[in-house]
């Protein structure tokens, strides 16, 4: 070839080249003219034309993003928006010296514009997950998008519409299903606890000798194999018997009295027979089993859960009731005392205890001896008798002075129905361990909670390792210990807390509504002020809607139908400034009355613990 003909090649060439480019440049521009003028149409084969020409480029990918994420385009498409808005955030950040990017520039697009509508279009996306709001919808939005403020709200819901949707199912075989799919998720402890106890009741529904045996075989770490090892050597007695009751325990006994296993047996029997834990049990227990070596401890669980309130007239029922109780005196000194109706007092420094016969004298019962000493409930209160060093101690009395329980605690609170919550530690610097003690001072819950509320509801409110959940008064978890926070039961609902995000549960542990709240108090006459942004104070009902609107900067709980609020109002003098304004309102939001005094704190009772 001639230099002639390879100066022509050169040439031609880099015509092409330069054509090429001017007609790029040329289509983008007029893809984003058409684009901001909704001509759609020209805009999409303007846009193809540039991203088949340079797959790559910025402006195109951009370009063809904003074309899919618009609402008004008859293509809009969020996924395939996405697709490409990934595509030109990953040439962020664009070089400003470099001459394509002046182009892009000169176009709009820059790192701002490309992570603003890549944000926009994100969060578009998870609007539609949440309006759809199913786990296929939040799994659709975790496989392609990117923002990762959306993926763990989308995560977290998937989680739980796919746990509530296992739950439901109440098969193993679901939970388990879930269990593997998402073992991060924050439902995964209560799923697996769930899992073991559906799949144990599943193995062993029918109760029999081989079903705890297949259990124990094919699962020996399980969670219920205690449980399960013990029910298998009971019904190693069905050899005899083949029943798991109390008539079966009742043959095995006459058949061999003097069996090794005779003292098992009959504390078996004493399990059984009283596994209720009502009085109804014991007494029962006490008429069929007088020979039983637990008869003693029948005899006093019968008389402390008879007598629990300690008054009066139950001392006299139980007598009449239980003619044969084996301590006569012992009623007769509790009904003496129950009638005495005897009052912490003062003396200086010091406490004791008196009766009051007349509005105006006091007499004296127990001396002025103690460093605390609180109100008598089921027949015993709670003192402290000598001054607290690294911590306090306290111990019961009954109303003679004598201590009641031997045990001594760091915090003893009041019994009620027989129970009373009390700890060990230094409890005023809330190194305290908390359990629950019955009135013989045993601990029916071991002090193992690092909080343990008085009972609200039959439930008590507890944390540990800084969890909240809800146990009974036998120390059975009712619902979960999982919340980061949570507040007691008030009208069937309890408000609890995962990380910041409040909402509200019955007594079975079940959330009640999704919507959740910054901040939110306890239901009373049947509404609760919540907040949705810790600002703006207004009241929800059950459903979890507001019926009176967030426009409050503060609001008290709801008592007899009307609540107290305030809100910010312009002073009527100074109209620049604001002030805070105090109202009474009733349960639909309409004014009561302008309150002119100024807040006053209720008074607190006296604690033995620090909260």
């Amino acid at each position: 070839m001639s230099q002639t003909q390879l100066i022509k090649t050169f040439t031609l060439t880099v015509i092409i080249v330069l054509s090429s480019i001017v007609t790029f440049a040329g289509d983008v521009d007029k893809a984003f003219k058409y684009l901001n003028t909704g001509d759609y149409i020209n805009a999409i084969k303007y846009l193809n034309e540039a991203y088949r020409d340079e797959p790559e480029n910025v402006a195109a990918n951009y370009g063809l993003a904003k074309y899919y994420s618009l609402r008004d385009n008859k293509s809009f498409n969020l996924d395939s928006a996405n697709s490409y808005i990934i595509r030109a955030a990953n040439k962020i950040p664009l070089n400003p010296n470099e001459k394509q990017t002046k182009k892009y520039l000169a176009l709009g697009v820059r790192d701002y514009t490309i992570e603003t509508l890549k944000r926009d279009i994100n969060r578009a996306a998870y609007s539609k997950c949440e309006e759809e709001n199913s786990e296929d919808a939040y799994q659709h939005f975790i496989n392609l998008y990117t923002d990762q403020g959306y993926l763990d709200k989308a995560i977290n819901m998937r989680n739980q519409l796919a746990y509530i949707s296992a739950r439901a199912k109440n098969e193993p075989e679901a939970l388990l299903v879930f269990i593997n799919k998402y073992p991060k998720s924050n439902e995964y402890k209560e799923a697996k606890e769930l899992y073991e106890k559906l799949l144990y009741e599943k193995i062993t529904a029918d109760h029999s000798y081989s079903s705890y045996k297949n259990y124990l075989d094919s699962y020996p770490t399980g969670a219920y194999v205690k449980e399960a090892h013990r029910l298998y050597q009971e019904k190693l007695l069905d050899y005899y018997n083949q029943k798991h009751d109390l008539d079966s325990y009742n043959d095995f006994l006459k058949k061999y009295p003097n069996h090794i296993s005779r003292p098992a047996i009959e504390d078996s029997i004493y399990v059984i027979a009283t596994a209720s834990g009502t009085k109804e049990s014991f007494a029962d227990f006490i008429n069929h089993y007088k020979d039983n070596s637990h008869i003693r401890e029948a005899w006093e669980n019968l008389y402390l859960l008879y007598t629990m309130d300690a008054t009066e007239d139950l001392y006299r029922q139980f007598m009449e009731e239980f003619p044969e109780y084996p301590d006569r005196a012992r009623v007769a000194k509790d009904m003496e005392l129950a009638h005495i109706d005897l009052k912490p007092y003062q003396q200086g420094d010091k406490w004791g205890y008196a009766v009051q016969p007349t509005k105006d004298s006091i007499s004296i019962i127990i001396p002025f001896q103690y460093e605390e000493a609180y109100d008598f409930h089921c027949g015993l209160a709670a003192v402290r008798l000598k001054p607290c060093s690294d911590r306090c101690t306290y111990f019961y009395i009954d109303k003679t002075d004598h201590r009641a329980i031997i045990r001594d605690f760091n915090y003893a609170g009041d019994f009620a129905d027989g129970y009373a919550v009390a700890g060990t530690g230094n409890c005023e610097e809330d190194s305290c361990l908390y359990g629950i003690i019955n009135k013989s001072g045993t601990w029916v819950v071991p002090p193992s909670y690092d909080e343990l509320n008085d009972p609200t509801e039959g439930l008590y409110l507890v944390s540990k390792n800084e969890r909240y959940g809800f146990i009974n008064h036998s120390g059975k978890i009712a619902i979960s210990i999982r919340y980061s926070d949570a507040v007691p039961f008030s009208e069937g609902v309890a408000a609890v807390a995962l990380d910041s995000n409040w909402f509200f549960i019955d007594h079975a542990g079940v959330q009640l509504f999704f919507d959740g709240f910054h901040n939110v108090s306890s239901f009373h006459d049947s509404l609760c002020a919540a907040t949705k942004d810790g600002i703006n104070w207004g009241y929800i009902n059950k459903e979890g809607i507001f019926v009176i609107q967030p426009l409050y900067e503060s609001a008290e709980n709801f008592e007899n139908g009307y609540a107290i609020i305030s809100k910010r109002e312009r002073d009527p003098k100074y109209k620049s400034l604001t002030t805070s304004v105090r109202y009474r309102i009733d349960k639909k939001g309409k004014v009561i009355e302008k309150l002119t005094a100024p807040k006053t704190e209720k008074p607190t009772s006296k604690k033995r613990r620090k909260k």
